[in-house]
């Protein structure tokens, strides 16, 4: 319910019109947003807020498309690396303004309120503080992106998107419940299976969810190799359960177990009790504040978290379904980018092999692995190319000689010589590493091709712990956040594109590097080309690669489900 809505046009001038409180003088919500609407469409007055995600959420469900967006300032304090974004935290820091916390309005616990039970005048200076340190912010946090030259990527890459995300939380998704329903049964006869095994192999039962006691068997009991030491005994986390894979058969059963309790109580048992009244839709929310590396993230539900490479994961985005309108049927449309981050590690570290390999349009991993092995490009088996796949991606997130033996048969020392070997193949992509770290070092933070910034003053940290975090934050920003950067420019790209060609196609989910459509029958091949079209050329505004974008084009009738498209080929 919306309550009231607070303006401010200049520092300490601001007003609150009350719309929804349950008592006191105030106007019709009808009346107000009618009032309103000229002045939130009018493209030549620049508004600012906080979270605006937030509020036009709110507006759009009174069919008000705002325009004329200038400054939102939770972005703009995320990207100029400000710790606490909150306009609370913000406003203390920056303005030295103590605000008034909620829970003095509404109160805590048993006794907790809403905004919409209190007297108008309570509400009043709450509100209107709101406002009036929102454009006072505004006004600062403009001036450093300029400074810093961030306005660019800010005005032309994060602004514009924020009412594209808008637009695809309020569309959201069809659910099939009863997928889910013959989803839960048969993981729950799965979930009682494993518990029977571990209980077998233990010979007593106990709580397998209790770190405590779960520890107390595998390291007292089973006499276990020890895992780092807790508060309540050794450690039973994933990274402990995989480093005691192979040690004895109950380890499978408790990492199957977890993995099935896990995707039942996130998504099987959960995502039903999330389908919208009114639309029976899901209705995620996206974050462009949630990742330091620019990459949005998605929550309530996170749909951007189900796993891809597992069956059951597969089997619940089977259940996510295109609608069909008007007797039409829809179907979903992903277009994916190909290696993105790898193609991204090419462009930056210059190196001849990877970058002829992405311009010869090979298979990398195979490529990588003819170079390593020194054998023709044809006789590559699957154990090669596997171990390629991992050096290519370890690069990019700073993998150790151990982390390799950890992914494969090899002991530290031949990961070791693996590492050495993938190296002296491609002599720039070290180069690259190398002088990352340097310019981290020197300048305290590392940025993306379009400039986003991410500062790291670990790398220059005492303890060598988080001193070699550090680097490996420094090596993978801006190698990920281009990527997240790409994606962001394609969503701009096509959507400005499906408008122009007015087309009924919407845009539901981006995933990672993956966007997803709902498409009706008869726009599927204009829609397949239009991706196809825009989503390589993403960065032909700014700095293009010096190897190809690719995307893959899938469509099905459900998210888990979907075949390559038979117009990805031309």
């Amino acid at each position: 319910i919306l309550v009231g809505l607070s303006f401010s046009t200049g520092e300490g001038l601001a007003w609150y019109v009350p719309v929804g409180h349950s008592d006191g003088k105030q106007l019709p919500t009808e009346y107000v947003m009618d009032q309103l609407r000229p002045l939130f469409q009018n493209t030549d007055i620049l508004k600012s807020g906080h979270n605006l995600n937030f509020d036009l959420s709110v507006l759009m469900n009174y069919g008000i498309k705002v325009e004329g967006l200038h400054c939102d300032t939770m972005l703009s304090a995320h990207l100029l690396g400000k710790k606490g974004i909150g306009l609370k935290n913000l406003a203390f820091d920056v303005l030295r303004q103590e605000m008034t916390p909620i829970s003095e309005l509404i109160g805590t616990g048993k006794g907790k309120t809403t905004m919409d039970c209190l007297p108008i005048e309570r509400v009043l200076d709450y509100a209107c503080a709101d406002a009036d340190f929102t454009g006072r912010l505004a006004k600062i946090f403009v001036d450093e992106l300029k400074n810093r030259e961030l306005w660019g990527i800010f005005s032309m890459v994060e602004m514009p998107l924020i009412s594209i995300l808008v637009s695809m939380q309020l569309s959201g998704i069809t659910l099939d419940k009863d997928i889910l329903q013959t989803m839960d049964r048969e993981l729950t006869q799965k979930i009682g299976n494993l518990e029977t095994e571990i209980y077998l192999g233990v010979g007593h039962t106990f709580k397998i969810n209790s770190p405590q006691q779960l520890s107390t068997v595998l390291f007292q009991e089973l006499g276990l190799p020890k895992t780092k030491r807790t508060k309540t005994g050794y450690s039973t986390d994933a990274n402990s359960l995989e480093f005691l894979r192979g040690h004895h058969p109950i380890i499978e059963s408790i990492l199957g177990y977890r993995q099935l309790a896990k995707l039942k109580s996130t998504y099987v048992d959960a995502l039903p009790g999330l389908v919208h009244e009114s639309t029976g839709r899901i209705h995620t929310r996206y974050n462009q504040a949630g990742s330091a590396t620019g990459r949005i993230s998605s929550n309530d539900p996170n749909l951007q978290n189900i796993p891809v490479r597992t069956e059951i994961g597969r089997e619940v985005r089977k259940a996510f379904v295109s609608r069909g309108i008007g007797g039409q049927p829809w179907y979903f449309v992903s277009a994916d980018y190909s290696q993105i981050e790898l193609r991204v590690l090419a462009h930056l570290s210059k190196d001849t092999g990877l970058v002829a390999a992405f311009q010869k349009q090979e298979d990398i991993h195979s490529s990588t692995a003819s170079m390593m092995f020194d054998i023709p490009l044809d006789e590559v088996g699957y154990d090669e190319r596997r171990i390629a796949k991992i050096l290519n991606f370890g690069v990019i997130y700073g993998l150790s000689a151990f982390g390799i033996s950890q992914q494969t048969e090899f002991g530290p020392d031949e990961g070791r010589k693996f590492i050495d070997t993938y190296f002296s193949k491609y002599p720039r992509i070290q180069e690259y590493i190398d002088s990352t770290k340097d310019s981290a070092r020197n300048l305290g933070y590392v940025e993306t091709m379009l400039g986003r910034r991410r500062y790291i003053p670990e790398v220059n940290g005492s303890n060598a712990i988080i001193r070699n975090a550090g680097e490996r934050m420094a090596i993978n920003m801006p190698i990920q956040g281009t990527a997240a950067d790409i994606v962001k420019l394609a969503m701009l790209r096509v959507h400005r594109a499906i408008e122009k060609q007015k087309l009924r196609s919407k845009m539901l989910l981006q995933v990672h590097d993956e966007l997803i459509f709902e498409v009706p029958k008869d726009e599927l091949e204009a829609m397949s080309r239009l991706l196809l079209e825009e989503m390589p050329r993403a960065l032909d505004t700014h700095n293009p690669l010096i190897v190809p974008l690719e995307v893959d084009i899938k469509t099905g009738l459900n998210w888990g489900d979907m075949r390559l498209n038979i117009f990805s080929n031309g």
